[in-house]
């Protein structure tokens, strides 16, 4: 016989506290619990749930927490609910004790779905914040997302996998909260661009290159898809990035985005698809950027290698009369595998206000056409 969801609980809750508990074995050190907080991941099915297991475990080895990793199923099916407990275990620094952290693992069905924060909060560890990360999209009005949203001091998603939609809506919802009660909002898909906002950053590094930042004549995003795809969340969030950290606005000429920099300088956009090989559908794989003011012009590229998406090539040509220099540079990119991208985005600033303003900027181009050449 099948147990109950009061029943569930009740036995996780017990399987938690041994943990807490439990003697070390003879001759061996007593086990270390530590938590800095709460890490809540929902998935949208169960097979999400079971990647992101491992996922979490590699992330609770250097940040311990009690997780609780979610799966749901079914929602309009009958009420169920499943779940089994872990220790995740870690070795201590310098030969200390074993740092132990906790990890549960639910699939949600029914209406137990919709009363999910309950069944959340009964598991969590007191006296430490609530990290909720959301994978896939999400509107912030489902009775799931909602009260589990509210309980969090942080919400991660992952626009890759959801949707700039999501993200904005999220980053709107959270900033209509009052301060006290206002969640942060981070995204996965914006860890990812740090490497490239960097390396954007360098192309203007010298004081004689910086009046050049304002005077951008071309951008363009290459993305790793097929042609005549719509430009993806990796390349939108590098667009708005650009775009708010230079003050271009977006106008449409003949149902063509255009944008215009503050001095009412136009701005070549040309968005362009090549082949996956081994980035994923919709990562950003290239940028260019052009700018010229008098007699001084700049080009500047970043490509990913083919055979490693980990590493890209950074050249910069500057152009001053008849003097030409060219400086190349081969970097590695951070990781964008799911544990450390998770490490990385759990070790940012709560509240990210470049963030919410690239989101938003991004998706207020739902309307244009952005398809990728």
């Amino acid at each position: 016989m099948s147990e109950a969801p009061g029943q569930v609980l009740g036995r996780i809750e017990q399987e938690l506290r041994r943990y807490l508990s439990s003697p070390p074995p003879p001759g061996e050190l007593p086990t270390a619990h530590a938590s800095t907080r709460n890490l809540v991941v929902i998935g949208g099915a169960p097979e999400i749930t079971s990647r992101w297991v491992a996922v979490v475990d590699e992330v609770l080895k250097v940040i311990p927490a009690r997780a609780i990793v979610v799966g749901l199923e079914d929602p309009e099916g009958p009420d169920s609910l499943e779940a089994n407990s872990s220790a995740v275990s870690s070795p201590g620094e310098g030969g200390g004790p074993v740092v132990c952290s906790e990890r549960v693992t639910m699939i949600a069905r029914g209406a137990v779905c919709e009363r999910l924060a309950s069944c959340v909060e009964m598991l969590c560890a007191s006296d430490v914040p609530t990290t909720l990360v959301w994978i896939g999209r999400v509107h912030t009005d489902d009775p799931t997302f909602e009260p589990l949203a509210r309980d969090a001091d942080r919400i991660i998603l992952d626009a890759g996998h959801g949707s700039l939609a999501s993200l904005a809506q999220v980053v709107h919802w959270a900033g209509s909260l009052p301060g006290s009660d206002r969640p942060g909002v981070a995204d996965l898909a914006w860890t990812r661009l740090a490497p490239w906002q960097e390396l954007c950053a360098r192309i203007f590094d010298e004081p004689n290159l910086r009046e050049l930042a304002t005077k951008i004549s071309r951008i363009a995003i290459t993305q790793a898809s097929p042609p005549g795809v719509a430009l993806g969340s990796d390349g939108g969030l590098m667009l708005g990035w650009l775009a708010t950290r230079l003050g271009l606005k977006a106008t449409s000429l003949a149902g063509k985005l255009r944008l215009v920099r503050p001095n009412e300088g136009a701005v070549r956009l040309d968005l362009r698809a090549q082949p996956a090989a081994r980035n994923p559908r919709g990562a950003l794989c290239g940028l260019e950027i052009e700018a010229r003011t008098g007699e001084l012009a700049l080009r500047a590229t970043i490509t990913c290698e083919k055979d490693d998406a980990d590493k890209a090539l950074w050249h910069r040509d500057i152009e001053s009369g008849s003097k030409r220099e060219s400086i190349e540079q081969r970097v590695r990119l951070r990781s964008s595998e799911a544990a450390p991208l998770l490490e990385r985005t759990l070790r940012r600033p709560r509240y990210d206000q470049t963030l919410a303003e690239s989101a938003t900027w991004a998706d207020e181009l739902r309307d244009e056409e952005v398809t990728c050449g």
